[in-house]
């Protein structure tokens, strides 16, 4: 293999606590597989604090490289989806594209780059490792773009059955395995000393992680308006503290609530160890994001998980004992019921689902390991 052709993809590079996690798990099990290799991550724009997370001189590829790589690999995230509502024509074009069926557009799109001579990032193979795969809305353009991407997986690791489901009724049918969510591989990221920790106690007012973010995308402080009755209720009996995973697509709602305490993740002045720190010393989340269960879980503690989008129910099965799911219309009353029940979590309840999603996690990896080791 050529030193210089392992190009990482995902949501990489955006200050998003639970994607940096991702890429890092992502290179780590490269890194162990192909030690001699050099790694590259494509992001939008070049971002120093990749190195640092990942402490190696990692390489950078600009969206829109076409260039013919040996090895492609898309780690963990929910990347393929679309929630978004789109306009009359949009639907008109996907309806005529798709007309055929996917497999013959796809085959199609393949030929008219080819004839046009603009092809995509190209590899030798292609793999999916804990990747989601969403729900599309009618006329999406994301799933024109998605579809050829799809198609040409060599091994998809998919992170849950509801992702599987999803796939086959889009008419795409690449080579697939069923895994978990790649950042129960705890060793890559938590620290030995904060894994499925102690649950901090003492106190008149338990500690609650509340990790929001705006919702829908580009809302502002819609939803956190929604939400801050619930939350001052809830600061009568809870010490709050609002958790940021992603500072830039939570502004609405840290200046909405900006009077309680807040924790952001800053990732070009800290590193995933140390933010784990802050996190474990928290007894629960109430939490909006999938990986604030899941890396709370890695850590030892419970969440409770506020469902604004479908993946969350998914997040749920993969932890149905550590966590309870709530609607976002839950009466503040039942939220409370919720965060007392996780409380009284058994922390042998945790570690046993943390564990199972691990030993779900190698399983996988052994089994598309061959593809990786060119």
């Amino acid at each position: 293999m050529r030193k210089d052709d392992v190009v990482l993809l995902g949501y990489y590079g955006r200050g998003n606590f639970g994607d940096d996690i991702l890429m890092v798990v992502t290179y780590r099990i490269i890194r162990e597989l192909l030690p001699k290799v050099k790694i590259s991550v494509r992001l939008a724009r070049p971002t120093p604090y990749v190195s640092h997370l990942t402490e190696e001189n990692i390489g950078f590829i600009p969206f829109g490289d076409r260039n013919q790589h040996r090895l492609i690999v898309h780690g963990g995230g929910g990347t393929f989806f679309d929630f978004a509502q789109h306009s009359m024509s949009r639907k008109i074009i996907n309806t005529i594209l798709l007309s055929a069926g996917s497999t013959t557009f796809v085959k199609c799109e393949k030929w008219i780059r080819r004839f046009v001579k603009r092809p995509r990032m190209l590899a030798e193979r292609r793999i999916g490792i804990g990747l989601g795969v969403g729900t599309f809305t009618f006329g999406s353009p994301k799933l024109i773009e998605a579809l050829p991407i799809l198609a040409d997986f060599n091994i998809l690791w998919l992170r849950d059955q509801q992702s599987l489901s999803n796939l086959k009724h889009l008419g795409i049918h690449p080579p697939v395995i069923l895994g978990s969510d790649i950042a129960f591989f705890y060793n890559y990221w938590c620290p030995s000393h904060l894994l499925l920790g102690k649950q901090p106690k003492g106190g008149s007012r338990p500690k609650v992680g509340v990790i929001l973010r705006d919702w829908p995308v580009g809302s502002g402080d819609h939803f956190a308006k929604k939400i801050a009755p619930t939350l001052h209720l809830l600061s009568e009996n809870y010490e709050l503290t609002l958790i940021s995973f992603d500072k830039s697509t939570d502004e609405g709602t840290l200046r909405f609530l900006r009077n309680y305490p807040a924790i952001t993740w800053q990732p070009e002045k800290m590193m995933i160890s140390e933010f784990a720190n802050i996190l474990s010393e928290q007894e629960l989340f109430l939490t909006t994001r999938a990986h604030g269960a899941i890396c709370g879980a890695c850590l030892g503690r419970p969440s409770v998980i506020l469902e604004i989008e479908p993946k969350l129910a998914t997040i749920n099965s993969m932890l149905p004992n550590t966590t309870r799911i709530a609607r976002l219309d839950v009466q503040p009353e039942v939220l409370v019921n919720y965060i007392e029940e996780v409380r009284a979590i058994s922390p042998t309840v945790i570690e046993n689902e943390v564990l199972e999603n691990r030993k779900i996690c190698q399983d996988a990896l052994n089994q598309i390991r061959s593809y990786i080791e060119l």
